[in-house]
């Protein structure tokens, strides 16, 4: 049974509104005896405030709402972690809610996680802005950080990361290497910014006055399946490396190719994108473009807990360094 202030009362002999103030940081007034005599006790009684008292007199719950379209995904798994320990590092729980890349899920979620008074909301979708439900989030002035993979033309607290400079600079890494005939693994789904990535391809192709063969550029969802079934289409190009853009889909082109006794990188060349956990233990070790995953989500938790604390304060966007990871997936021709 939990140990109630009373019961902190009755063993100090201190009243209890002048325990409920310093237990709750408001108790200026009192000797430094009093509330260290107080603080002790509820120590040694292992007291716990009441959540929902506490929340209908400081109207915070000390919780975030985070929303992700898949938690098993490397990188959203990456990008919680560093939500999460910044935090918990301020006395913050985490409500994560997992939307399956389901829109009608993400919607139910993001209404559910309102009605349960979370201080603000990070979420992480394609969706959201063209959903009905971030009207409810702007008309309810509820703080929230998005970490969308569409165009996100906010003027201020945007988190993002030069996407067109990253695949610019995966291809010219290609490119330095003497590979010409270089495909391309884009995502089926239109996501802004493998869209950007894919714009940075094609721009240094054309910077190096390569002309890009329809067949070099091949679609699938960003999934190892993603990338292995794109394999076959790849090998028939005659393309000698190929640019995945994340490296889950790196991951199932890796597959493919063992399966048909193609090696990395003597036979195929093969750069990916993010630098996920995974990518340094392949075999060989993936040379991709680092993205700061946990980075993203620790400053979208700095930005949310910003705005909480000042919600008039304007704030800054956050533009994220991008570097090229060179391992042994990729190699001079």
């Amino acid at each position: 049974m939990s140990v109630t202030i009373r019961e902190i009362a009755e063993k100090t002999g201190v009243s209890i509104t002048a325990i409920s103030q310093i237990l709750n940081g408001k108790g200026e007034r009192f000797s430094e005896t009093t509330k260290n005599r107080v603080l002790k006790a509820a120590k040694d009684m292992a007291y716990k405030p009441n959540f929902f008292a506490k929340n209908m007199i400081t109207n915070h719950t000390n919780t975030i709402g985070m929303v992700v379209p898949e938690v098993t995904d490397a990188f959203f798994s990456q990008m919680v972690k560093g939500a999460e320990d910044y935090l918990n590092r301020h006395d913050y729980m985490i409500m994560l809610c997992n939307s399956s890349n389901d829109k009608e899920r993400e919607d139910r979620y993001v209404e559910e996680l309102l009605h349960r008074a979370v201080d603000g909301l990070i979420i992480a979708s394609p969706n959201i802005l063209a959903s009905k439900v971030f009207e409810r989030l702007q008309e309810k002035k509820k703080p929230y950080i998005l970490l969308d993979r569409q165009r996100n033309e906010q003027k201020e607290g945007r988190i993002a990361v030069d996407d067109f400079e990253g695949g610019y600079m995966a291809t010219k890494h290609l490119q330095h290497l003497g590979h010409t005939k270089i495909g391309i693994i884009i995502s089926d789904n239109s996501f802004y910014n493998v869209f950007e990535r894919y714009e940075g391809y094609l721009a240094c192709m054309k910077e190096s006055g390569i002309t890009v063969s329809k067949d070099w550029i091949v679609s699938g969802n960003q999934t190892m399946q993603g990338g292995f079934l794109a394999g076959e289409k790849l090998l028939e190009s005659g393309v000698t490396a190929v640019f995945a853009t994340n490296d889950l889909m790196a991951v199932g082109l890796y597959r493919f190719l063992f399966d048909k006794g193609v090696k990395i990188p003597e036979d195929l060349s093969v750069i990916g994108f993010d630098d996920i956990e995974l990518s340094e233990f392949m075999v060989p070790p993936l040379t991709t473009v680092r993205q700061p995953i946990y980075e993203i989500g620790a400053v979208a938790a700095e930005f949310l807990l910003r705005k909480i604390a000042y919600p008039e304060e304007k704030m800054n966007n956050r533009l994220l360094d991008l570097t090229l990871i060179e391992r042994g997936s990729t190699t001079k021709i």
